[in-house]
């Protein structure tokens, strides 16, 4: 780098001429000489050129030079001291630059015209330097080499020497240092001091201050330079700051932005150059770091904040100094840059406005999103964390979705109010369960205003009063919902005298009106809550659609709570007669309402009869129920059919076992009765009913099952059908079932002594025994008597699988009285410990012990068995008779 040097005017004043370099008289300085051979001088002609000279030619010449000789020659010596005449003969060739002491390489002279001078005496010769050209003499060296002294120096005297009219022909003091001591600084500041006399000043430009963590001038503090121009010298002690001392190493910048750059690229340029050019050091009147007005953001308080002095400005946040910090030129591109998680509105208003001031914007309090303000009745300052939004929806949607938008919006104005009629809240509905009805969200007025503040704004909110109760209170009849609604009122209060299920006995449907209505309408029965309650248009549709099962009529007539009757018959099994609905003592017929107004209504007596006491004679039916006399239980014969018996655990017949069954009397015929059956299912007089019959039964209740004692017995789930046909019938299943006295074993569902024969499966000896069956089952215990726990099985295998599944084939043998042989394999009897065969036998030697459970592993050896105690020995593992 080119060093510029500014000195004081007076001793830097510029000269007519250029600087020159020069010499002291007691230096030595080395020369390249040519030695004449006679055929060819060489020489340095009078534009600075080596080269051969031409015969005849001029050589030139110095008009000041003492001595023809060396004038001759064309080097000037003013002083006449550096050559003599004994050197006569030699043409002189010179090198640029300095020689930097003995046995130094000597520099390349290609394209460098510029010479200096030999001393003579004591040459040597040396190699050709490059770039010359070659002599045809012997090219020499001086001996030594002299080193640079401090007194070298620059002269503007215009006493140039024939070799230094092109390289040191230089119009500054600074090129002339520069040329002759380029590459050491110390020796060009001192080269500019010497020819001065002037102490050197340095270049003004700027080097790192690690000590002090700023970039400094290159100057001296004694000597300074005017900060606001590097060309004049200033000696005003107040600037010393900037001055550094003068650097002898390292880079140097001309902008104080490049060495902050380069060299402190931790602090902010700004303030780097703050400190460099005066805000860190003691002058006068210091000046305080002004920041550079840019913003930067501030997380903890979510806003961006301007780079200057705290205080200066409510939106600055004090001044930043390490290069860390990201710096904008702008609140919005600081925001989005800096803060991008916070609405761009929100964090661009509280920037601009300053941490601590209001912005009237909204935020996230803890009871919903409000106002950040100081005035109004609703206003609530922000701290410094919160997240600011641009409008109340924005604010609702984000920190407060699970908040109705419209109520959450209406509370985060400044001006709300509850207490105020001003005041608007989100004016939708919501429920109000208590009442049964809905309320408006606003200012409460009273009388019959439905406005009502809501408490709570994660409450399901609607459109209108009707949205509201079509949606929320869908069991309440929905006009009388949006009448009390609208008015204010409660659900409770409001009369749409409709129709509804009343809860009174005597009265099935009623009408929604006061009981003590001026109307003096009987069938009022109170205004209903409506919460959870059906409104009929009605009492017809109440009737059919609440009471489905009732004679739509009775349910009418009960309604109108009036005391009209239907006229219509019913039945009473306790008189075993139908009953009229009438006025008591009108007629003998009529008994008034009946008791239960699920009871089933008949247009005639006849119908009711026919359809309710069938087992009694109709004619006799109809006389009693017309007249009002009851029949005698020796009236009815029973309906022959099949029924439930008092205990549910088995099926009997609907008729008096031993009664004389007479002429049309009703009786199934698969039964086995006693006589002829005739063809319209009547029997001969003499005929009785069976013992199947359990009596004639008058309850209505009772099911009748016609000829099918299967399906009576289906209906008694808890009993197997074959068990309950077999008890109902009082016909033996020939199946098999497990010996209540022994579960181990099973017996035949058979009377002892039954001989084989026409649907005989299993006969039975007299002894009890089965003699012979379908399967083997011989040698099987026939019993008779089951009850209706009684499980029976179509085999004496399945039976036995079902009770004894642990040892089944046991079971087969034990019932029919045989000992069963096993498989001869082996098993593992772990009470012993040893491998035993599957077998009964008898005897000493033998590895029968007895026969192998069900759950036994059987192996086909002994050695596959032992395999399973491989702790025993063979001698030991198996299992011997003794």
């Amino acid at each position: 780098m080119k060093l510029f040097y500014a000195v004081a005017a007076v001793a830097l004043a510029k000269q007519a001429s250029a600087y020159r370099v020069v010499f002291s008289n007691d230096e030595k300085y080395c020369l390249m000489v040519v030695k004449n051979d006679g055929s060819t001088d060489w020489g340095v002609d009078g534009n600075g050129n080596i080269g051969a000279i031409p015969s005849g030619s001029t050589v030139a010449s110095d008009n000041t030079d003492d001595s023809p000789t060396v004038a001759q020659n064309g080097v000037n010596d003013p002083t006449g001291e550096i050559l003599s005449t004994a050197q006569t003969g030699f043409d002189i060739l010179v090198n640029t630059g300095w020689a930097s002491g003995p046995g130094a390489t000597p520099p390349d002279y290609t394209n460098d015209l510029a010479v200096t001078i030999y001393e003579a005496g004591g040459a040597s010769a040396l190699s050709s330097l490059a770039g010359l050209p070659t002599p045809s003499g012997t090219l020499s060296w001086c001996e030594s080499y002299s080193t640079m002294a401090p007194d070298h120096y620059c002269k503007a005297d215009g006493a140039f020497q024939p070799y230094q009219e092109v390289t040191l022909s230089t119009g500054t003091l600074q090129a002339c240092c520069d040329s002759n001591h380029g590459g050491t600084l110390s020796m060009e500041n001192e080269c500019v001091k010497v020819s001065t006399g002037v102490v050197n000043r340095g270049d003004a430009e700027w080097y790192v201050d690690y000590s002090s963590n700023k970039c400094v001038r290159n100057c001296d503090a004694d000597n300074l330079f005017d900060p606001a121009s590097n060309t004049n010298v200033y000696t005003d002690a107040d600037y010393s700051y900037e001055c550094g001392g003068l650097t002898t190493w390292g880079d140097t910048w001309t902008a104080i932005a490049d060495c902050c750059k380069n060299r402190l690229p931790s602090l902010q340029p700004d303030y780097c150059a703050y400190r460099s050019e005066g805000g860190s050091a003691s002058p006068p009147s210091p000046l305080e770091y002004a920041g550079t007005l840019k913003w930067y953001g501030d997380a903890s308080n979510s806003l961006c904040k301007k780079d200057c002095p705290s205080g200066a400005d409510p939106t600055c946040g004090g001044t930043v100094t390490d290069a860390s910090t990201t710096l904008y030129d702008s609140e919005s591109d600081c925001c989005s840059g800096s803060l991008p998680w916070l609405p761009s509105t929100g964090c661009e208003t509280r920037s601009a406005a300053g941490e601590g001031v209001a912005t009237n914007i909204f935020w996230a309090a803890p009871e919903g999103c409000r106002t950040d303000c100081t005035t109004g009745a609703n206003c609530a300052t922000a701290p410094t964390s919160a997240v600011l939004y641009a409008t109340a929806d924005e604010c609702c949607k984000n920190a407060n979705a699970w908040v109705d938008l419209d109520y959450c919006s209406s509370r985060a104005v400044s001006t709300f109010d509850e207490s105020s009629s001003s005041s608007t809240g989100s004016n939708n509905w919501f429920v109000d369960y208590e009442d049964g009805v809905c309320r408006q969200d606003c200012y409460p007025l009273g009388g019959t205003s439905p406005c009502e503040w809501a408490d709570n704004g994660s409450l399901r909110f609607y459109d209108s009063s009707t949205a509201c109760c079509k949606a929320a209170l869908a069991s309440n009849n929905e006009a009388a919902c949006v009448a009390a609604s609208d008015s204010g009122s409660t659900i409770s209060t409001v009369q749409t005298r409709k129709w509804y299920v009343s809860t009174s006995g005597d009265q099935p449907c009623a009408l929604d009106c006061n009981t003590s209505s001026s109307t003096g309408d009987e069938a009022c029965g109170g205004t209903v809550s409506k919460t959870g309650v059906r409104l009929y248009e009605s009492v017809a549709e109440c009737c059919s659609t609440a009471y489905g099962w009732l004679n739509k009529d009775l349910c009418a007539a009960m309604s109108g709570n009036d005391g009209a009757y239907t006229d219509l018959w019913y039945v009473d099994y306790g008189a075993n007669a139908c009953k009229k609905d009438c006025a008591v003592g009108s007629d003998p017929a009529c008994d008034g309402r009946p008791d239960d107004i699920t009871t089933p209504m008949y247009t005639s007596a006849a119908a009711c009869c026919s359809a309710k006491l069938s087992w009694i004679d109709k004619d006799t039916c109809e006389t009693s129920s017309t007249t009002g006399v009851d029949p005698t239980d020796s009236d009815s014969p029973g309906t022959g059919e099949w029924r439930k018996n008092s205990a549910w655990s088995s099926c009997v017949l609907d008729c008096t076992a031993g009664d004389t069954i007479e002429t049309d009397d009703p009786i199934i015929t698969v039964q086995p009765i006693t006589g002829t059956v005739f063809s319209d299912n009547s029997v001969a007089g003499t005929t009785v009913y069976p013992d199947q019959c359990d009596g004639v039964i008058s309850d209505s209740s009772a099911v009748f099952y016609d000829a099918s004692v299967s399906n009576c017995c289906k209906s008694i789930n808890w009993v197997q059908e074959e068990t309950c046909v077999s008890i109902s019938t009082g016909v033996v299943s020939q199946m098999f079932f497990a010996d209540p006295s022994d579960r181990t074993k099973c017996v035949a569902h058979q009377v002892p002594g039954t001989a084989a024969g026409t649907g005989v499966t299993v006969a039975c000896a007299g002894t009890g025994d089965v003699v012979s069956a379908p399967a083997d089952a011989t040698g099987v215990t026939c019993q008779k008597d089951i009850t209706p726990d009684t499980k029976l099985y179509s085999t004496l295998e399945k039976c036995c699988e079902a009770n004894v599944n642990w040892d089944s084939e046991s079971c087969v043998h034990e019932s029919r009285g045989t000992e069963a042989p096993g498989s001869l394999k082996y098993y593992v009897d772990w009470t012993l410990s040893q491998c035993v065969q599957d077998c009964t036998v008898v005897g000493s030697g033998s590895s029968c012990k007895e026969l192998a459970k069900k759950w036994d592993v059987l192996y086909n050896d002994a050695n596959s068995c032992c395999e399973r105690l491989s702790w025993l020995s063979r001698s030991k593992c198996v299992y011997i008779q003794t």
